[in-house]
């Protein structure tokens, strides 16, 4: 009998009210008194005015939220009759308020959601209400729509149309925004791809700028991710207060997902903080590695995601942490890569070889095994990424036999075509180096895919023939000191540019700029590099590498070191660039 004598407007009341008494998500709740309320929805619907509605969208999703109650698929449907006939009555935060329901709710037209033109309905109503009255459409009615769309946007699917007049209100009011508020709406725009305008962006970038060294650790992962996926760069003072203020947040916000989060959005804009920024980040997650290999309480294991975006991204920005980073990051990759997929394997073990680190034989022994796993369904690049890796790590070693043989007949199943040009360099140098270097018997390339990946390799040497002005100093002072030698030339079989090749002496000087070092290891090279001097070595040559970004002088004592060893190698004919 409870609620036989309750009109629409107490039934609303009722549920607005145990919504809001409940909101902390208490232990004690009245559920044969929501069970009752539901009923009554559905019974007196067609008597609820706008408010009345939203007000109970609003209320049971939130018991939803913090208490799990779930609606019935016939209530679901009736505050979808209501939504669409008082679609054009409803005030603009009763629609926001709707909207983060269905959201929150997952309202979809499945299993008895709301059907499509619920939605529709709400959406025409908002872009209506916000082209009749801009005034009343509230920074927090903007937040909380995007935040909806951004969560949910296979249910709450909003139309360019109303995008744009929700990035122009954002515009208008933009002085009204909280931090979490303009946080979420540049997400919410981020998630559904709509790029809401220069202007809007240009606003965000000057607030970050001024208020960023206040924001929750919550605010700066989602405007970070949100400047990258919309294509827009922030600009390196925003980058740094991010940086600064991850020095002052709690440890318990910075959470091994959060860390990787943010340093992927680090290195999509080639920003590496400042170096007390990297050693915390390096610390908070090798110690959270730690914690979770053995086990202590309350630890959490790192998503295999957040591992491989973490590596990644250190990749990206040419940072290599230390030997205690690395300790703790390859045993819980070891612990976890069951739990990896394709790319997440592609990633850690592209970037160890960037970083030329090697995990020992038992990690790599498993990361081909992983490899082997996912053979069939590598993208391109992903074999030719990961069959590079092997050879940077260990040529003579990896890949091993029955992986190589996979490699082998995966790439001659491939159309040429698929392969990019960067991918084809890649295969042919691994080629290369296993050719070279390794101990099995097998061949990764042949007939025309091994023709086409030697074009490509050839291509690009000669198309670094390039002649800088340091390189032109050093040269300069080669000649100075009588000393012949051959600027940027081709070495006999077309395979390497050399930078200034000794003539009469197969001895390479490299004048390498920063991307050939690590960022915070200046006088380490990165793999690729290793790999190139490694391969021109076992063709006779010598390969110093003295002369670089530290300096532009030219270090006698160096070249004179060059001329104080016999040199045990011939001379090989030198090619022109020209010819």
């Amino acid at each position: 009998m409870y609620g036989q004598f309750l009109d629409p407007q107490n039934v609303s009341n009722s549920v607005w009210a145990l919504a809001t008494m409940h909101m902390d998500g208490d232990e004690y709740l009245p559920m044969a008194m929501l069970a009752r309320l539901e009923e009554l929805v559905r019974v007196k619907m067609d008597e609820f005015i706008p408010q009345g509605v939203s007000n109970c969208i609003w209320g049971f999703a939130s018991l939803n939220k913090n208490k799990g109650l779930e609606l019935r698929p016939d209530t679901v449907s009736r505050f979808g009759d209501g939504i669409v006939r008082l679609a054009s009555g409803f005030k603009s935060m009763e629609l926001s308020n709707i909207v983060w329901a269905i959201a929150s709710m997952n309202l979809s037209g499945l299993s008895g959601g709301l059907p499509r033109e619920v939605m529709v309905a709400l959406d025409d109503a908002m872009c209506r209400s916000i082209a009749s009255d801009p005034d009343t459409f509230s920074s927090q009615s903007v937040a909380n729509t995007l935040w909806a769309a951004g969560n949910a946007p296979d249910v709450v699917t909003l139309s360019p149309r109303l995008m744009d007049a929700l990035a122009s209100v954002s515009c208008d009011k933009f002085h009204t925004f909280t931090p979490q508020g303009m946080t979420n709406t540049i997400w919410g725009f981020a998630c559904n791809g709509h790029h809401p305008g220069d202007e809007l962006m240009d606003k965000m970038r000057e607030a970050w700028k001024r208020s960023g060294h206040t924001y929750i650790v919550t605010e700066l992962a989602n405007i970070l991710w949100a400047f990258h996926v919309l294509k827009t760069y922030p600009g390196p003072e925003c980058l740094a207060v991010v940086g600064e203020r991850m020095l002052t947040l709690t440890d318990e916000d910075l959470h091994v997902q959060t860390l990787a989060n943010m340093m992927y959005s680090f290195a999509q804009f080639e920003h590496l903080p400042g170096r007390a920024t990297m050693d915390r980040v390096e610390d908070l997650c090798a110690r959270a590695f730690r914690s979770a290999d053995v086990g202590e309480p309350g630890s959490v294991t790192p998503a295999s995601n957040s591992l491989s975006n973490l590596i990644w991204a250190f990749g990206v920005l040419k940072y290599k942490p230390s030997e205690e980073f690395f300790a703790a990051f390859d045993a819980v990759v070891s612990s976890t890569l069951g739990d990896f997929n394709d790319q997440g394997v592609s990633n850690v073990l592209f970037t160890y070889a960037n970083l030329n680190h090697n995990p020992g034989a038992q990690l790599l022994d498993a990361l081909a095994r992983r490899c082997a796993d996912f053979i069939s369904v590598y993208a391109p690049q992903g074999v030719a990424n990961t069959v590079w890796a092997w050879v940077v790590l260990d040529g003579a070693k990896y890949p091993p036999p029955a992986l190589l043989q996979l490699y082998a007949e995966r790439i001659s199943k491939t159309r040429d075509e698929d392969f990019s040009k960067i991918d084809r360099v890649q295969l042919f140098q691994s080629h290369l180096a296993l050719k070279q270097f390794s101990n099995h018997d097998g061949e990764l390339l042949s007939g025309e895919m091994l023709r086409s990946c030697e074009r490509a390799w050839m291509e690009v040497s000669a198309g670094n023939l390039t002649i800088s002005a340091i390189h032109r100093d050093v040269s300069e002072t080669l000649t100075r000191m009588g000393i012949p030698h051959e600027i940027e030339f081709l070495t006999s079989d077309g395979l390497f540019s050399v930078d200034i090749a000794l003539r009469g002496r197969k001895v390479a000087i490299e004048v390498d700029g920063p991307s050939h070092f690590f960022a915070n290891k200046r006088r380490e090279r990165m793999g690729a590099d290793l790999l190139r001097a490694a391969l021109m070595q076992s063709k006779g040559w010598t390969v110093r590498s003295r002369f670089s970004f530290f300096s532009s002088l030219f270090s006698l004592f160096s070249l004179f070191s060059l001329f104080s060893r016999p040199d045990r190698t011939g001379p090989e004919p030198l090619v022109s660039s020209s010819r």
